[in-house]
């Protein structure tokens, strides 16, 4: 695994990230009225739909970590783009190596817009279980805006014809969610690493929340004076930055170490992506919470932005299962491997 980032994948981090400034400010103005798309939203979904996505299903030979690059960039401005979820959904059908075709030219081009579909009440097709019919899946993400949607369940991935719709109050506002009833699958294809590869966008979306939050913060602390200096010369508000930073370095690390370890198809890729995911979710919490802390009376208000951190954060924590099931599936996974060892 490269150790730093090619030319093309700083680039691809410069770009979206330029296309994200310019929508600085959408998450707040969606706190208080409908969705809409954001000015990024076309270019991202027309021109950025093949990044991540393997030859055999129409890519051209991009990596994941491409794709985790102008996830992470898109994280840290807090756009409301649908580009995330669909790229996600679109990992959700790459992860079949035996794959036939292609996959439709309107995906990958961003004239069909796919959200995912993968939590089931009290048995997820992340785990073992039986999923009840007809399929019930909670927390969607713009599922009214979009075109389609791609589903997850014990037997694979297909995709999914809504049969109701329901609009959830989300706690972000700027990400609209939804639960749906979807009708029995006539057919599904195997998932293979779909799952892993949909958690590690999002997680990659952690990441960049994360350090959107602390940087914030950062200029909370080098700009805001109290008795005399500035408030980032005291132990309380630089410490617990620095561990922020700390986590959400370690997060990136191991987002980009399992997307390579899904790649290449290393054997311990199902553990690395979801001690990636855990950590993801956990850094990006608690980037926002000492974000507050650092803003102080201030930081709490409706006002200020740290919150849209938080609420972002929350939001993405339970995409692709929430950080608690992914913490215990890495251990489970972890033992046993151990006992595979010394069997």
């Amino acid at each position: 695994m490269r150790a730093t980032f090619t030319e093309e994948q700083r680039e691809i981090g410069a770009t979206v990230g330029a296309l994200a400034d310019a929508d600085r400010g959408t998450a707040r103005e969606l706190q208080s009225g409908p969705w809409r798309a954001p000015a990024a939203d076309g270019p991202l979904l027309r021109d950025f739909g093949l990044l991540g996505v393997p030859e055999p299903a129409g890519g051209i030979g991009s990596g994941l970590i491409d794709l985790l690059v102008a996830v992470e960039a898109l994280g840290g401005r807090l756009v409301p783009s649908r580009f995330p979820a669909h790229a996600a959904a679109v990992q959700l059908l790459c992860g079949e190596e035996r794959r036939t075709g292609p996959l439709p030219d309107e995906v990958l081009d961003g004239r069909r817009v796919l959200t995912l579909a993968v939590d089931v009440p009290g048995s997820s097709g992340w785990a073992d279980g039986v999923a009840p019919d007809p399929l019930v899946r909670t927390l969607v993400p713009y599922a009214a805006q979009a075109d389609g949607v791609v589903a997850l369940g014990p037997d694979g991935v297909w995709f999914a014809d809504p049969v109701r719709t329901t609009a959830r109050q989300s706690v972000d506002p700027s990400v609209p969610l939804s639960d749906l009833t979807v009708a029995v699958p006539e057919r599904t294809q195997p998932a293979g690493t779909g799952p892993l590869r949909a958690a590690l966008v999002v997680a990659a979306e952690l990441c960049g929340v994360a350090q959107g939050a602390i940087d914030l913060a950062a200029e909370q602390a080098r700009t805001r004076r109290q008795f005399g200096q500035v408030i980032g010369a005291f132990q309380g508000v630089a410490f617990p930055l620095a561990e922020a930073a700390t986590a959400r370095k370690a997060a990136w690390d191991l987002t980009l170490y399992a997307a390579w370890a899904v790649d290449t198809g290393r054997p311990d890729a199902g553990i690395q992506v979801h001690a990636a995911k855990a950590a993801a979710g956990q850094a990006a919490v608690f980037a926002a919470e000492r974000c507050i802390q650092v803003h102080g009376g201030m930081g709490i208000t409706m006002e200020a932005d740290p919150h849209l951190f938080l609420r972002r954060a929350f939001v993405l924590d339970a995409r692709c299962g929430r950080g608690s099931w992914h913490r215990r599936r890495t251990g489970e996974l972890r033992i046993r491997a151990r006992r595979a060892g010394r069997g």
